[in-house]
């Protein structure tokens, strides 16, 4: 598994999905100030 951090600085209104349930497209920089595009991501699961 790869790590890194990334600060997030945009995330999309919720959508269903049969294969993922509900997720939200995100949106952050890395470090290295390039953006980086996260899907899916279960927002609600999250801790």
């Amino acid at each position: 598994m790869h790590r890194e951090r990334i600060l997030i600085t945009v995330k999309t209104y919720p959508t269903l999905s049969r294969k993922h349930g509900e997720t939200v497209c995100t949106a952050g920089i890395r470090e290295d100030g390039s953006w980086v595009r996260l899907y899916p991501v279960p927002f609600r699961r999250l801790d």
